[in-house]
C-alpha cells in the first residue's frame, strides 16, 4: 500500500510539475484570453448602458425630462461656437449626399461621427457609398472610447483610423474608406445655416423630444462638394451637392422611433421633415419640418404636411419591415412629391458599434416637382415569427 501512494504522490508530482511548465509557456495566451473575455463583456456592458434607455416606462422617462426642464435653462443657437463639441449626452455630425463624375455616373454616399457621453466617453462612425450604375453598396463603421477630435473651440475635427470629420464655418473635410473603396471631400457653403424650429416655439434651432428631451438641430442643406471616389483601385474626381446635419443635447436616441427626409428639389427649395415616435407607447412625439428657398425660411407643423407610405421592404438579416414609397404633400408650398429609395436594400447594419439597425439611403423625388435627397428610417423592430403550435393548450 504505502509503494501504491507513493506512486499516487510522485505521479500527482509530475502532472502538477508538467501543468505548472504549461502555464509558464503559455501565460500571456492564457491571460490575454481572459483579458479579451473582459474587455468584451465590459465593452457590451458599456454600450448596452449607454446605448439603451435607463428607465424602462414612458412615466419614468416623461419624470426625467420634466426634472431636467425645471433645473435648466435652453440658451440660444451661437455659431459657429455651436458647430464645436458640447458637453451632452448624445451628439451626431451628419453628411449625406449626391455625387457625380464628369462622365455622368452617379453614386451617393452618408458619412458621421456619434459622440456619446455617459460613465465613460465613446465615438462611432458610420459610413455607406452606393454605386448607382452596379446597384453595388459599400458599407464601413469604427468604433473607439474617448473622443478623437482635437478640441477646437470653432468647430470640429475628428480623425480615427480612415475617418475624418472636419468643420470650421462654411469649410468641411470628410474622409471614408471601407474595403474597396475610399471617399475624400471638400466642402463648402456661403450661405447661414438653417435652424430647424417647431412652429409656436421660442429658441430657434431646439427641439422638444418630449420625454427623451431636448434637441438642438442645425444643418447646412446644399453644401458644394469636391473631391475623389475611389471603387476597387480606380480613382476619380467627383462633385455634387451634400446634406450636412448637426444634433446634439441632453436626449435619448434609442426611445425614440423616426421618419426622417431631407429633400434638394431642382427648383432650389430645400425641405426637412422629421416624424418622431415614442417607441415604448408609439404614439407621435413630434413632427415638423422647414422649407427653405431663396433665402426664406418656412416653419412647418404637424398641419402643413402630409406623408404617407404606399409600400415596404423587409429586411431578410433583421426581418424588420420599412416604409417605403411615400408621398409627401405641402399644400401651402404646392408641394406633392412621390419619393421613391434609389435602392430599396438599404438598411444599415450597426449591430457592432451601436447595437441597432435602421434605413438609410438615397432617394428620387417626382410629382409636382423633381429632386433627390436621402431618407432615414430609425428605430423600427423586427416583425415577430409567428408562434409555432399556437392552438389552444390541453
Amino acid at each position: 500500500m504505502s509503494d501504491y501512494h507513493g506512486a499516487r504522490r510522485r505521479s500527482r508530482g509530475k502532472a502538477q510539475a508538467g501543468s505548472a511548465r504549461w502555464f509558464r509557456r503559455h501565460r500571456w495566451l492564457v491571460v490575454g484570453g481572459w483579458l479579451a473575455v473582459l474587455v468584451g463583456a465590459g465593452w457590451l456592458l458599456l454600450i448596452r448602458s449607454e446605448r439603451l434607455p435607463v428607465a424602462s416606462s414612458t412615466a419614468a422617462l416623461t419624470a426625467r425630462s420634466a426634472a431636467a426642464a425645471d433645473g435648466e435653462t435652453m440658451a440660444e443657437v451661437n455659431l459657429p461656437a455651436d458647430d464645436a463639441e458640447h458637453n451632452k449626452r448624445t451628439e451626431w455630425w451628419y453628411y449625406s449626399g449626391h455625387l457625380q463624375t464628369a462622365s455622368g455616373e452617379h453614386y451617393s454616399f452618408h458619412l458621421a461621427a456619434f459622440l456619446r457621453r455617459g460613465a465613460l466617453t465613446h465615438t462611432v462612425f458610420h459610413g455607406s457609398l452606393l454605386d448607382h450604375q452596379t446597384e453595388k453598396r459599400y458599407t464601413e463603421q469604427a468604433r473607439t472610447a474617448g473622443n478623437p477630435s482635437d478640441g477646437r473651440q470653432d468647430g470640429f475635427n475628428f480623425r480615427f483610423a480612415d475617418w475624418q470629420l472636419q468643420g470650421t464655418g462654411e469649410k468641411h473635410l470628410a474622409k471614408m474608406a471601407g474595403k474597396g473603396f475610399a471617399l475624400d471631400l471638400q466642402l463648402d457653403d456661403p450661405h447661414a445655416p438653417l435652424l430647424h424650429q417647431a412652429p409656436g416655439t421660442p429658441i430657434a434651432g431646439l427641439l422638444d423630444f418630449a420625454a427623451a428631451g431636448k434637441s438642438y438641430y442645425t444643418s447646412r442643406p446644399r453644401m458644394s462638394a469636391r473631391g475623389t471616389l475611389s471603387i476597387d483601385g480606380k480613382q476619380q474626381a467627383v462633385s455634387g451637392e451634400v446634406w450636412f446635419d448637426h444634433q446634439w443635447g441632453d436626449f435619448e436616441a434609442a426611445d425614440l422611433r423616426w421618419n426622417w427626409f431631407a429633400l434638394q428639389l431642382t427648383d432650389g427649395a430645400d425641405i426637412m421633415l422629421f416624424e418622431l415616435f415614442d417607441r415604448q407607447g408609439g404614439g407621435p412625439v413630434l413632427r415638423m419640418g422647414t422649407y427653405a428657398r431663396d433665402g426664406t425660411i418656412s416653419a412647418l407643423g404637424d398641419a402643413d404636411f402630409k406623408a404617407k407610405a404606399d409600400g415596404s421592404w423587409k429586411s431578410p438579416f433583421s426581418r424588420v419591415a420599412y416604409p417605403l414609397d411615400w408621398t409627401i404633400n405641402i399644400p401651402s408650398k404646392g408641394v406633392k412629391v412621390q419619393v421613391e429609395p434609389v435602392l430599396r436594400a438599404s438598411e444599415f447594419d450597426a449591430l457592432t458599434t451601436t447595437l441597432n439597425v435602421y434605413w438609410e439611403g438615397a432617394i428620387k423625388v417626382g410629382g409636382s416637382h423633381k429632386g433627390v435627397g436621402f431618407m432615414e428610417l430609425s428605430g423600427y423592430q423586427p416583425a415577430r415569427r409567428p408562434q409555432e403550435n399556437s392552438g389552444p393548450k390541453r
